[in-house]
């Protein structure tokens, strides 16, 4: 690869947005995550884990306190007082249902009885049955004095489990009475104590975490207290058990996550404390344990996953779904997409260097922040606020700016005269008030393209001046979930669209629009990113298990050079711990392919392609034929922390945008701290 300068984006900074609750879907290996802004990622933990899809925070659905899944089904509760279940497939609110007893606080679902629980505010459990169409309320239990803050289902479904304040109660599903009542005791006399988490087992055993810093085991037969464990200085506010229900973590405002462990001792058996770790500094929220790993997150926004052995922490930084940065190389622009707004930056001129130069170049001029843009919609307090984002996406003469939100999609025109920006709504576009999940520019066309949530392709023809629709595509057949991907190649010939389920489809443009070309082999695993490179007319595609192809679109096959990937693959690429997030191609050599993900940046070359450099057409044509690649060389420089971006600005110049820890941790509230002995 020849020298380049990196232009290294700091300024990068989103707000850390706390993890509150987590539901896995252990079928599919699916892990929903609430955040505090009331936005959710669905992460796939089948491979490498990913993000797969974010339904943004909605103004209309301002506080998320429970998650929990039925089948492929989600549903939520929070403050606002609604049973809330969402459309995976549109990332959108599917049905709400009212709740009785103001702010609902908890819920579960009995997955053999198609019930669900809900407690409340004012002491009030709601009951409903899960249908095809929605759910349909059943009944209330007795309502009891004070909040429920916890609830948990026996694995029968018969009994019922909740925890408030300074007593845990078991409830007769059939009789919708409290058969025992369980008094916690109190630190302070005047101090309640609270249940933050409690879990029923299969042998009618519950346990539970309180304000206290207690861990407790309670038989629920006899409504009695088996054990007590002082484990954490702290609150616990969240535990979980291993699927064979022989092992319970638990954790709180307290980070340290203490394990104990179900161990026979004689005729009996006894709950061992095990192991100590300290993974997150700050208050941890939610914890889920799955196939021998823990998730673990909480104010800290990371979501941590450890297993022993070999002992192994990886941390996922609270950066959002792929692309969350875009950038305009013409006008030397970059879009920044935050939770609920977006910022357009002016990248730095630097002084011209030699050829061989190696370090640091002075700046010419500095980076400036030009916009930003942000949709503002009424709250439920009658306040603006900003709607949250599905996606931005900016054309590559910075002219056109794309944003969309819940309530449809917006079109700016920006032009900058004496470094003065000037922003102007396009108000004449059809049917913008409907919102896209995907959106891109090809500039060659002057065109803009759009998938909408029920995956229709619309797009726009921007040369006029005046945009206007001149194409919607509607791929009933081609699509079976949500469109995550979306590129057109910078020659502009191709568009390439992919979905959730491996689904890639390829259109080329005609003179009647865009003609489905191609749709390639399905591979098992999800595809995390993809760049078509139009100096050779190939698509390069990379998956969750960490599988590169690369497809020659003229030819409808793959590539020698991908077949020969998974032999020259080094030793440790299996075992990636962070899917790749961008794709890229040296403009200058053909044969190099630049893949980044969280920290690492891998080039891959092929070196009988490199050897016939000097001859650029007989290198493309061994290139698309695949004669030149029989031996791929990967190379891994491990230099960034959280690099979300990674591109060609131009011929010589690349773009890396960084998130540094630091920024993050700046932003945190302080964590839990307890005076020693002989400190202040």
């Amino acid at each position: 690869m020849v020298h380049c300068k990196i232009h290294n984006v700091g300024f990068y900074t989103p707000e850390p947005r706390a993890i509150y609750c987590m539901s896995l879907q252990r079928e599919t290996n699916k892990l929903a995550i609430s955040r505090s802004d009331a936005s959710i990622e669905i992460w796939n933990l089948n491979d490498c884990p990913f993000i797969e899809r974010t339904i943004p925070a909605n103004l209309e659905n301002f506080s998320i306190e429970g998650l929990c899944w039925f089948g492929d089904r989600l549903f939520s509760v929070g403050i606002h007082g609604l049973l809330v279940e969402y459309n995976l497939q549109e990332l959108a609110i599917k049905n709400k249902w009212m709740v009785t007893g103001e702010s609902a606080m908890c819920l579960d679902i009995c997955f053999c009885k198609s019930l669900v629980a809900v407690g409340t505010e004012q002491g009030y459990i709601n009951l409903f049955s899960i249908n095809e169409d929605g759910v349909n309320f059943e009944k209330f239990m007795d309502k009891q004095e004070g909040r429920i803050v916890c609830i948990n289902f026996s694995k029968d479904g018969e009994f019922l489990a909740t925890g408030s304040l300074n007593a845990i109660r078991i409830w007769n599903i059939n009789t919708g009475h409290a058969i025992h009542r369980m008094q916690l005791g109190r630190i302070e006399s005047k101090k309640d104590t609270v249940v933050w988490c409690i879990h029923f087992l299969s042998d009618f055993t519950i346990f539970s975490g309180d304000s206290r810093g207690i861990l407790t085991l309670w038989d629920a037969k006899l409504g009695a207290q088996i054990e007590n464990y002082q484990s954490h200085k702290a609150d616990i506010t969240a535990l979980c058990l291993s699927e064979e229900e022989d092992s319970v973590y638990c954790a709180g405002v307290d980070p340290l996550i203490t394990n104990y462990q179900k161990v026979k001792v004689g005729q009996s058996y006894k709950w061992v404390k095990s192991i100590q770790r300290k993974i997150h500094e700050h208050d941890v929220r939610a914890l889920v344990f799955h196939k021998n790993k823990l998730y673990s997150a909480g104010m800290d926004s990371y979501l941590a996953c450890s297993y022993n052995p070999p002992k192994t922490l990886i941390k996922y930084a609270p950066v959002m779904q792929v692309p969350c940065v875009q950038l305009a190389s013409k006008a030397r622009l970059i879009l920044l997409r935050y939770s609920n707004y977006v910022e357009i930056w002016s990248l730095a001129d630097t002084e011209t260097t030699k050829e061989n130069y190696k370090g640091l170049v002075q700046l010419t001029s500095k980076p400036k922040k030009l916009v930003a843009i942000q949709r503002l919609k009424l709250n439920w307090s009658g306040e603006d606020e900003g709607e949250g984002i599905f996606c931005s996406s900016i054309s590559s003469d910075g002219q056109w700016i794309l944003v969309s939100t819940y309530s449809g999609f917006r079109l700016y025109e920006l032009e900058i005269k004496k470094e003065k920006p000037k922003l102007t709504k396009v108000d004449e576009l059809d049917d913008c008030d409907k919102p896209c999940v995907q959106a891109c520019f090809n500039d060659k066309s002057k065109q803009l393209i759009v998938v909408l949530r029920t995956g229709t392709i619309v797009v726009y023809d921007l040369g006029d001046g005046t945009p206007f629709i001149s194409q919607t595509i509607i791929n009933t057949n081609v699509f079976e979930d949500t469109v995550s991907l979306l590129t057109v190649s910078t020659c502009g010939k191709y568009l390439v669209v992919g979905d959730t389920k491996s689904n890639i489809a390829i259109w080329t443009q005609t003179k009647d629009g865009y003609t489905l070309w191609n749709k390639i082999p399905r591979y098992p695993a999800p595809p995390t990113t993809l760049a078509v490179n139009s100096a050779t007319a190939c698509l390069v595609v990379a998956y969750s298990d960490s599988k590169i192809i690369e497809y020659d679109i003229k030819n409808r096959e793959f590539t020698s050079r991908s077949r020969n990937f998974n032999q020259n693959l080094p030793s440790n690429w299996k075992t990636r711990s962070n899917p790749i997030r961008n794709i890229t191609f040296d403009p200058r050599k053909t044969n190099v392919i630049l893949l980044s993900d969280d920290s690492n940046l891998t080039v891959i070359s092929s070196e009988k392609e490199s050897e016939t450099e000097a001859s650029p057409s007989k290198s493309k044509r061994s290139t698309m034929n695949g004669v030149g690649s029989a031996k791929v060389d990967f190379k891994t420089v491990q230099k960034y922390k959280h690099l979300v971006y990674f591109n060609h600005l131009n011929n010589d110049e690349l773009v890396a945008v960084e998130v540094n820890p630091l920024t993050i941790l700046k932003k945190l509230p302080p964590a839990f701290a307890q005076k020693t002995f002989g400190t202040k």
